[in-house]
């Protein structure tokens, strides 16, 4: 007997296995009775079928809630003593059932009782992981389970005795085993959590601080195998909870059988779980040790729908003894299910909360619970046969659903491991390198549903540096943000920050560390006023009231604008303002790690030369900065460091200088294919004929004048755009060139003036009106429809063209609509090879960077042909290769199409040299208007919009315009 114990654990000590398969029998025994003996019970209290199932369901179900605090607490106590707990109050209650006077009395001792045995399944489970290695799990949880059939063995004494002595001293009988049992308990050792992984770093790991309970749930939740094998174990419990007291009611109700007879077959089903745990446990085994572990969760997914088949065939047969085989084929399903689903759980879950994997399991299984009730009412009002027919239908589709987690087991079992090994790994190579990381990123994946995103991404910032996160449009820059600050959990790697794992860390975590992410686009509400916000970002401060003041002030003496705009609401703020409102409200904080999402998206030259006088102030205050800007020029001149990232992994890690040197990766990826970009980098841009002096005017805008609550955002604005003419509109923030594009597209009315477009006045007309009469626009928010597709984007811009919109002939396919549709993806076609979005014409807008929807965008206004063309920051947010690519090809679409366009644009090289003319706006009136270099020059455009750092002017140029400016050195002086 001995040697046959130790080959189950391979020469380890067999004591834990023991003790903990017996106290997983006898505490069987309490669920066993209960289903033997339902309808004597039913009958004492004067319950119908419904009421006594749902004791039984609820009280289980109830119990079940209980799972996860109880495996909370097994990951941050000794778990020994947890079960010799849980143990005594099983017994205990175990009594208070069989004595019951009333029904209130039996709801809670089934409920006590519950609780005790509830504890084993995460508790014991996670030890006898940790006790043994992983190829003998099969084995080891196979006997430990072993105990659940075997204790079928006592279901014909159980029914005996209930139908000689009664049920009540039945309960109190079988109780007493347990209190025997509980002092062995303390004669195990605590395991340290990941011992059969390596106990060394188990040991390690042990020392550290405890995992929280949110940090742990997204943790395990980033486990895409245990969140298949969750789901199907909800499917499970809808027939395996009630699932005793089914087949008796059945063979009852169906059959006729009495106690004795029910306790028969009770034992016959509990001998069919044993052939299933021996038979499992050698293909588990066999799984294991010849790699293939991701055939666990297939053979998982098998056991589901042999018991679905076998239940299903077991209601469906005419015959008792027919009935019985096909129910014992169907229980061996049961049994093969828990050598797989064991040693999968507790392969694939970290170890420092394996416990509370086995808990979500539970509780998924209680879920599927709280459906039995009402499948167990179908049974009393239509018979058990067809209930048990559902339930063997919801059996096979979970099965499907188990099955499909082994494509994602391989990977969840190595970063398992890695979360004990990754901790000093990460310390050792600081010690090495002799300096001091703040934040440490190593193999860092994230993915959005089923779509990677991030694929192991490795990553450090070091104290008081300014680091430039770099890379093309869709490369994972702010994904990877949102990974480091707690908005997005990673799948797979760790993330240290200031010497602790924050890897699965929410974002008040993170923000109470000391990390602020200033989001790129829109970062603000619109219905809150400017001050509501300053007030909102103190939230971590607020009995801190000296410093709330100073930081208010500094923030208000930064940006003056801010001051004015203090009471009027954020969603009335130009683009620019708004990004000066995030970049104030992360300053409130007291950040260690600033990161900065498009520090320069939509603002001005000289607002953006202010801000890297403030990144430097922050840094040489000793906060580390990570700046994410799509111009490296920009970034050049603040940061010493770069990371440029392609297709979510890091193409280059580097000093900035050498980054100028690889044209390899620093390159246009969406706009160097077109033809308007075909030259050698380098090549002077061709020169542009200038519309002919008689061309017609095709907008005329005549004293423009709009109010926002008493602010006047556009004063007395007048200008003419000429047939084939490039008009660049350049200004503030805040100077009122979107409002003067809301004005003219007719989403806002003016107080004064007078709009005309093709010689037609059009102020009194609809947005709607003006874009059939060929006026198009482009927002700087790319307002795009997140749940259609790409291309489906691209079709819609179409729409102007149709000859035809019959919804009936669309629907009964009649020529002239298929050739319509024909013509729709020709042109979508066109334009997805002209703006090269191949790789994204099937993926769906809100899984795109912000970089990427705006050449969607562009695509989109390209489609709708307009006479006219208003472009609100085209360049906003995509890479500067893809800047430097956009000028030539904005001027191909002029001249191909004829049209005119007005352009709104902060990037001067671009601005410069595709513009026939510009006009620079400042507080909503022209202080300038000529030819681009006149109006650059003008004295009041250099004071007021464009400054005098020229890296901030020239945000793309890779020649002559790329002038870097040598980095301030950490610790320095600011500018």
């Amino acid at each position: 007997m001995k040697q046959r114990l130790l080959a189950i654990t391979d020469g380890a000590p067999t004591l834990p296995l023991l003790v903990l398969f017996a106290l997983n029998l006898v505490d069987e025994f309490d669920r066993l009775a209960f289903g033997i003996l339902t309808p004597d019970i039913r009958d004492t209290f004067g319950l119908s079928d419904t009421g006594i199932v749902a004791i039984g369901a609820g009280a289980s179900v109830l119990v079940l809630l209980m799972a996860m605090p109880i495996a909370y607490l097994a990951d941050r106590t000794k778990r020994v003593r947890l079960a010799a707990v849980a143990a005594v109050v099983w017994g205990t209650m175990g009594v208070v059932t069989g004595l019951a006077p009333v029904l209130v009395v039996l709801i809670l001792g089934r409920l006590g009782s519950g609780l005790g045995r509830i504890v084993n399944e995460p508790v014991h489970a996670s030890l006898l992981t940790d006790y043994y290695a992983a190829p003998t799990h099969p084995r080891v949880f196979s006997a430990h389970r072993f105990a659940n059939p075997l204790s079928a063995v006592f279901a014909v004494p159980i029914g005996l005795a209930g139908a000689t002595l009664g049920w009540r001293t039945t309960f109190v009988i079988i109780a007493i085993p347990t209190f025997v049992l509980a002092p062995l308990l303390s004669r195990l050792r605590e395991p340290a959590r990941g011992a059969s992984i390596d106990e060394q770093l188990a040991t390690e790991a042990a020392t550290e601080a405890h995992i929280s309970f949110g940090e742990a749930r997204r943790q395990l939740f980033a486990v895409r195998t245990l969140r298949r094998t969750w789901t199907a174990i909800f499917f499970l419990g809808i027939a395996s909870i009630p699932i005793n007291q089914f087949i008796s009611l059945f063979y009852e109700q169906v059959y006729g059988f009495d106690a004795f007879r029910r306790g028969i077959v009770t034992f016959l089903l509990g001998a069919a779980t044993v052939v299933g745990l021996l038979v499992g446990q050698r293909f588990g085994r066999a799984a294991i040790t010849n790699g293939t572990p991701e055939r666990l969760a297939v053979l998982n997914g098998v056991s589901f729908v042999v018991l679905g088949v076998g239940l299903a065939l077991m209601a469906l047969s005419p015959w008792a003894l027919l009935s019985l085989t096909f129910g014992f084929l169907g229980l061996i399903g049961l049994g093969f299910y828990q050598p797989m689903y064991f040693p999968l759980v507790g392969l694939v879950a970290p170890p420092r909360v394996r416990s509370q994997a086995f808990g979500y399991a539970i509780l998924f299984l209680g879920g599927g619970g709280l459906v039995s009730v009402f499948v167990a009412s179908l049974g009393e009002s239509r018979g058990y046969r067809p209930a048990i027919a559902i339930l063997s239908v919801l059996l096979v589709i979970g099965g499907f659903i188990a099955m499909s987690a082994s494509s994602f087991v391989r990977r969840d079992i190595a970063q398992a491991a890695a979360t004990l090994s990754t901790a000093r790994l990460v310390r050792e190579e600081l010690d090495r390198a002799g300096e001091r990381a703040l934040l440490v990123c190593r193999g860092v994946e994230v993915a959005y549903d089923q779509v990677q995103v991030l694929f192991g991404i490795d990553l450090e910032v070091r104290e008081g540096e300014i680091l430039a996160l770099l890379g093309t449009n869709g490369s994972g820059k702010s994904t990877l943000l949102k990974a480091i600050c707690g908005l997005e959990d990673p799948i797979g790697g760790a993330i240290f920050f200031d010497g602790a794992d924050i890897t699965h860390a929410d974002a008040n975590q993170s923000a109470a560390s000391g990390i602020v992410l200033v989001p790129g686009g829109k970062a603000v509400f619109p219905t809150l006023t400017v001050a509501e916000h300053l007030r909102a970002a103190s939230w971590m401060f607020r009995d801190d009231r000296p410093h709330l003041e100073r930081a208010i002030a500094d923030v208000y003496d930064t940006f003056p604008r801010l001051l004015e705009r203090r009471e009027q609401l954020a969603g009335n703020l130009s683009g620019g303002e708004q990004q000066m409102l995030a970049l104030g409200m992360a300053f409130i904080a007291k950040p260690k790690l600033l990161m900065i999402d498009e520090l320069s998206l939509g603002l001005a030259p000289t607002i953006v030369e202010q801000l890297l006088g403030i990144v430097r102030r922050i840094r040489d205050g000793g906060t580390a900065v990570v700046l994410v800007e799509q111009s490296i020029n920009v970034a050049l001149t603040v940061a010493e460091r770069a990371y440029f990232l392609e297709k979510g992994e890091v193409r280059f890690e580097g000093p900035t200088a050498e980054l100028l040197k690889r044209d390899d990766i620093v390159r246009s990826v969406f706009l160097e294919g077109n033809a308007a970009t075909r030259r050698r980098r380098g090549d002077a841009v061709p020169a542009r004929l200038a519309p002919a002096q008689d061309a017609s005017v095709v907008l005329r805008v005549d004293s423009l004048s709009k109010s926002f609550g008493g602010i006047l955002a556009v004063d007395d604005t007048s200008f003419d755009l000429a047939d084939g003419e490039i008009l660049g509109l350049i200004g503030p923030n805040g100077a009122g060139k979107t409002t003067i594009f809301d004005l003219i597209s007719g989403f806002v009315a003016p107080n004064r003036g007078r709009i005309e477009l093709d010689g037609v006045n059009v102020t009194e007309v609809s947005a709607e009106g003006r874009a059939w009469l060929g006026l198009g626009r482009s927002f700087q928010d790319a307002r795009l429809v997140p749940a259609l597709t790409v291309a489906e984007n691209l079709a819609i811009g179409l729409d102007r063209h149709l000859l035809i919109r019959d919804h009936v002939a669309s629907m009964l396919s009649l020529p002239l609509a298929v050739r319509l549709e024909e013509d729709v993806a020709w042109a979508v076609d066109d334009l997805i090879e002209l703006m090269n979005l191949g790789a994204f014409r099937n993926k769906f807008v809100s899984e795109l960077s912000t970089g990427s929807r705006r050449i969607v965008d562009l695509a989109m206004t390209i489609a709708h042909d307009p006479r006219v063309l208003l472009l609100d920051e085209p360049s906003s947010g995509i890479a500067q290769a893809e800047t430097e690519a956009l000028g030539p090809l904005l001027r191909r679409i002029q001249s191909e199409t004829g049209c005119a366009l007005l352009v709104i644009e902060h990037d001067m090289p671009l601005i410069t040299t595709m513009s026939d003319r510009l006009i620079a706006l400042d507080l909503g009136h022209p202080i300038a208007e000529g030819t681009p270099s006149e109006v650059i020059r003008d004295p009041r455009v250099v004071s007021s919009y464009l400054g005098g750092d020229l890296a901030t002017i020239n945000r793309s140029g890779r020649n002559g315009e790329r002038k870097k400016r040598k980095p301030t050195k950490a610790g320095s002086a600011s500018r």
